[in-house]
């Protein structure tokens, strides 16, 4: 690693430092260790960091304390910034040992190393951090005998320190992992690729958008179903994965999973639009962007009815379809979060409307007994639908694409990662294409009535999976059996769902007693 830095700094004429140095040897508070903006929140679990004590308990007590020995911590990947006469040195690389030092060494001497000033805009990373030490705190309660033997570890810890002046150069290496790194995926790549394109003269300005930025990134991850289960998941990789990148790019019968991660952060970022700062790119949907109607009058005027515009803080009405080009930097982060909310109430969240409750109804009884992988495919048809027509007619294309996607169920025994794929590259169109280019959701129905599959639903054959659809699909249409799922049936099923319920008289009486 160190022939290919030094290989970088010749061609670029840059200088780049690569020293040893211990622990309190990192830095000076007049040129202090910092977190800059793009970092990615303090994610340490309780065992990650029970492990770092438990190793220091073992180097401390292995041999003679008075032996002078060394414990190599790996190395940090520093950017030595200058800005307004002031001059930090942001860790690129290594922010999760060091604070997790910063707590360890907080709690042995009540006094932080006035070197190391970082500051956590995430609530994620201060939800983190107090886990640590509380984790920490109660170790060193039921080990006694090592609070004495830590406090002289800190003078033994030995880095490898390299510092770079320019940012482009660090994140050269920002992937590069250390024996106790947390490895970096695709996204958090994007995140810092994104943040650092947030560039102008005015560095305050810069400073609030990238701070913005970072905090939607955040609310990003924190969405998804299973944010509920672990507080540590981040939706951010399945949202990139499973929708963004397959939503735009399989097109056609180019329909291939994701092959690298530089596919991902090419398609993500290096494709991505060069705006002036704060600036996003705006594609024309069609000619129409305003109106709802149009009107021809007698007199030959044209009367236009508008389309209702909700903007204001709501991401998902953001003017953007899932297939444009990208903007770099702000563009991204608006992009990103207008997704992740868009899936967060078509599926995530209590239904906004009556056709996202049915639709979320139908979704949790019967096509989550389908296979993962139809399940992938069905949630990202349905993001690409209600990109493209919003929610109405949404129950409907969702049993109708149910009807397609069960027929596979029905008619496998095996479903695997290929078959939603072929599904897609076999068929006279791409379902995602006939989608996307869509005005009206009779189009995308006539699309998959045009593939023949009542046949499957007559045979009474199955295997103990499909039959687990086969009664979840029964039960939702009250159906004896599936041979009677017709056209028809879907059809007045979704009526039926969307019918509003009317109020019962005398629970209206009762409301205007009460009232007086």
């Amino acid at each position: 690693m160190k022939a290919l830095i030094r290989q970088d700094a010749e061609q670029n004429e840059l200088p780049v430092h690569v020293r040893q140095a211990g622990f309190f040897e990192l830095a000076v508070a007049s040129e202090p260790l910092v977190l800059d903006n793009y970092q990615r929140a303090y994610v340490w679990t309780k065992e990650k960091v029970i492990q770092l004590l438990e190793d220091f308990a073992e180097f401390t007590t292995a041999e003679s304390p008075t032996l002078v020995r060394q414990y190599y911590l790996g190395a940090l990947l520093l950017h030595r910034k200058a800005q307004e006469g002031k001059v930090d040195h942001c860790v690129i690389d290594g922010q999760q040992r060091l604070t997790t030092l910063t707590i360890l060494y907080w709690l042995l001497e009540e006094t932080l190393p006035d070197f190391l000033q970082f500051k956590f805009r995430s609530s994620r990373s201060l939800v983190n951090v107090q886990q640590a030490r509380n984790t920490i705190k109660i170790w060193l309660e039921e080990h006694p005998e090592t609070r004495s033997l830590f406090r002289h570890i800190f003078s033994r810890l030995c880095f490898t320190v390299i510092m770079v002046t320019r940012e482009d150069l660090a994140f050269t290496f920002f992937d590069t992992q250390n024996n106790r790194g947390v490895p970096l995926g695709s996204t958090d790549l994007l995140k810092a690729f994104h943040l650092r394109a947030i560039q102008a003269d005015d560095y305050q300005l810069v400073e609030q958008l990238q701070s913005l930025c970072a905090r939607k990134w955040e609310q990003v991850q924190q969405r998804g179903e299973l944010i509920r289960n672990s507080r540590h998941y981040d939706f951010a990789p399945d949202l990139f994965h499973y929708y963004l990148w397959r939503g735009r790019n399989w097109r056609g019968s180019e329909v291939d999973e994701l092959k690298s991660r530089d596919e991902m952060l090419s398609h993500f970022g290096q494709q991505s639009r060069v705006l002036p700062i704060g600036r996003v790119a705006l594609y024309p949907a069609g000619s129409n962007l305003w109106g709802k109607a149009l009107e021809l009058t007698a007199e030959n005027d044209y009367r236009l009815t508008p389309a209702i515009q909700q903007f204001g803080q709501q991401a998902v009405t953001l003017p953007f379809s899932l297939r444009q080009p990208i903007s770099r930097g702000v563009g991204f982060f608006l992009y990103t979060e207008k997704y992740a909310e868009m899936l967060q109430q078509l599926l995530f969240a209590p239904g906004s409307n009556a056709e996202i409750k049915a639709t979320q109804k139908f979704y949790n009884r019967v096509v989550r007994t389908l296979s993962a992988y139809l399940q992938n495919l069905f949630r990202l048809a349905l993001l690409t639908y209600f990109d493209r027509l919003g929610s109405q007619g949404l129950l409907r294309f969702a049993l109708y694409l149910d009807h397609q996607l069960g027929a596979l169920r029905l008619s496998m025994s095996n479903i695997r990662r290929e078959t939603p794929l072929k599904f897609l590259r076999e068929a006279k169109r791409n379902l995602l294409d006939v989608i996307s280019s869509a005005y009206e959701g009779d189009e995308i129905i006539g699309f998959l009535q045009q593939n023949k599959v009542d046949a499957v639903y007559q045979n009474d054959q199955r295997s103990k999976v499909q039959e687990r659809y086969a009664a979840a699909v029964a039960g939702y249409y009250k159906l004896s059996c599936l041979s009677l799922k017709t056209a028809q049936c879907m059809d007045e099923k979704a009526m039926e769902e969307l019918k509003p319920v009317p109020s019962h008289p005398d629970s209206r009486k009762t409301r205007e007693v009460s009232h007086d």
